[in-house]
């Protein structure tokens, strides 16, 4: 994973308020009309600076979003289960009913997430760290937009489908048909090669539905 899908995980653990981070009792005040951890979030990137040589990837990242907090809870809890308790420890600094501070240590580095109120279901949120990777800084704007869209399954992140990501990963998908894809393989490597292709392309499609 380059260095901006790793600033983007961090981003959705850290980013959202450190409400995956810290325990329930701990999700700032500022979130009290909008359950962090719970629901579809619209994000938008209004700021991003990913440091020198990032420029190309910076301006290609897609600049709206949507996040299914449900499933990204999910897959935190399934990736504890499967790799132990995350290393990261969160602390809340500064908790108004407008304003939060949040802070994270992990191995890798040290991320500091400020929580602005913007509206009721409306935050700007500005994010910054610096780790073995490098460093980063971050101004989003995310906002609570009802439960998750499905009822199971739901993509945990998803585009608008007339978004050039979406438009990138179509181009990318006409190009992974299984049988083309997986015709070196034979036998049981064939068929496993094709069923892997086949949930891929099922995982772009949901992204842009």
């Amino acid at each position: 994973m380059n260095k901006i899908g790793k600033f983007g995980a961090v981003g959705i653990l850290v980013i959202a308020g450190g409400a995956s981070a810290a325990s329930a009792e701990e999700v700032p005040k500022v979130f009290r009309d909008a359950p962090a951890q719970k629901g579809q979030w619209r994000m938008e990137i209004l700021k991003f600076d990913g440091g020198e040589g990032d420029g190309e990837a910076v301006s290609a990242m897609p600049k709206s979003m949507s996040m299914c907090m449900d499933s990204i809870m999910d897959m935190a809890k399934k990736s504890e289960q499967q790799q132990g308790p995350s290393t990261c420890r969160g602390k809340i600094l500064e908790n108004k009913d407008n304003r939060a501070v949040y802070e994270a240590t992990c191995e890798s580095g040290v991320y500091r997430s400020t929580i602005t109120r913007e509206e009721p279901r409306s935050f700007v949120i500005e994010a910054n760290g610096k780790s073995t990777e490098g460093s980063f800084a971050m101004t989003s704007r995310y906002t609570y937009e009802g439960p998750c869209k499905g009822n199971g399954g739901q993509p945990a992140i998803s585009f608008d489908k007339n978004s050039e990501a979406c438009k990138a990963m179509k181009a990318r998908m006409f190009q992974m048909d299984p049988k083309i894809a997986c015709a070196g393989a034979t036998g049981a490597a064939r068929q496993t090669c094709e069923q892997q292709m086949a949930q891929s392309l099922a995982q772009m499609k949901s992204m842009c539905e």
